[in-house]
């Protein structure tokens, strides 16, 4: 193995073990007696390689049927379809509760 890579590799090796130690990087560096300052490098150097920046999602709508209920039980309550769900909406709604249902069930669909 070339030395580039080898040395690599032990620093894949004391990243992990400190990761896996949940100590903070200068206690976890002094005990073991690693420089701090190369810890740092190491770390972000394989934060670049490993995990590139992700692109933020992208929003977009959600298919939405309306459909005439069945029996009217109330005439100001609605029911909004997500998926496979149902979502029986009350006068007085939280709307933010809501949103909130409407993009988890968007996720999960």
């Amino acid at each position: 193995m070339p030395t580039n890579e080898k040395r690599q590799h032990e620093w894949e090796i004391r990243i992990s073990d400190f990761k896996a130690s949940g100590q903070k990087m200068t206690l976890w560096c002094a005990a073991n007696h690693v420089d701090l300052g190369q810890m740092k490098y190491w770390t972000r150097k394989f934060k670049k390689v490993v995990a590139p920046i992700a692109p933020a999602p992208s929003k977009s709508f959600v298919p939405l049927t309306v459909m005439e209920p069945a029996s009217r039980s109330s005439p100001s309550s609605l029911v909004v379809h997500v998926g496979g769900a149902n979502i029986a909406i009350q006068p007085g709604f939280d709307p933010q509760l809501l949103r909130e249902a409407v993009e988890a069930l968007s996720r999960s669909c």
